[in-house]
C-alpha cells in the first residue's frame, strides 16, 4: 500500500476506505475516483490503469490527494475539484469507485465528508444516476453503501438507472453493514 497523507478536516481512510480499495484490483484503462478524500482508492489502483482522475469537492481533500500524488511519484493521475459529476463534461470511464458520504443529518454529523444527504443515500443515488453518462461500454462501478439508511433505495436507484449490480462484500460492525456494491450496465 502506498504511503497517504492526511489532515484533520479530511476524511482520513476507515474500513469503508479498505473496504472499496479491496477493488482497486480490478482498476483498468481510465478510472474515476469519486469522493477520493486522501485518495487512497485512486492511487492504489493507479498502478493497474492507464490513467486515474481523483474528484473531490473540497478544497483541503484535493491538496491532500496533491501532495499524495507526488509524495508517491504518481505519473499516471490527476487531481479536479467537482461536485460529483458537475466538472466532468462527457468524459467516460472503464472503472468508477465512490465511497460518498452516507451519514444522515440528523445524527449530529454535519462535515461535507460524512453526510449523504438529510436521509443519508442522496448523494449516493445522485451518484448512480451519472454512472451511464460517464462509464464507458463495459464499464464498472464500485460503491460504498451502508446500513445506516435503507439499501433499498439504492437497488432502486441502480434498477431504474438501467444498471445491474452485485453485492461484493459486506462487512458487518456493531452498528452498521458496510456493502462493497458492484454496478455494471
Amino acid at each position: 500500500m502506498l504511503s497517504m497523507g492526511c489532515c484533520e478536516t479530511v476524511y482520513e481512510p476507515s474500513d469503508d476506505s479498505y473496504l472499496l480499495l479491496s477493488a482497486a484490483k480490478f482498476a483498468r484503462g481510465e478510472i474515476l475516483d469519486m469522493c477520493a478524500g486522501t485518495g487512497i482508492v485512486g492511487l492504489n489502483a493507479a498502478s493497474h490503469a492507464r490513467h486515474v482522475l481523483l474528484v473531490d469537492n473540497d478544497d483541503d481533500a484535493i491538496m491532500i490527494i496533491t501532495n499524495n500524488i507526488t509524495r508517491n511519484s504518481i505519473g499516471n493521475a490527476s487531481v479536479l475539484k467537482s461536485d460529483l459529476f458537475e466538472n466532468l463534461g462527457g468524459t467516460r470511464f472503464d472503472v468508477i469507485y465512490a465511497n460518498p458520504p452516507y451519514l444522515p443529518e440528523n445524527n449530529g454529523a454535519n462535515e461535507n465528508a460524512l453526510v449523504g444527504g438529510k436521509v443519508g443515500y442522496e448523494m449516493t443515488c445522485r451518484i448512480i444516476r451519472g454512472l451511464k453518462a460517464h462509464l464507458n461500454e463495459g464499464g464498472d462501478a464500485y460503491i460504498i453503501v451502508s446500513s445506516v439508511y435503507d439499501v433499498s433505495k439504492v437497488y432502486s436507484e441502480a434498477a431504474s438507472s438501467g444498471l445491474r449490480y452485485d453485492i461484493m462484500e459486506k462487512k458487518n460492525f456493531f452498528f452498521e453493514d458496510l456493502i462493497l456494491l458492484h454496478l455494471y450496465g
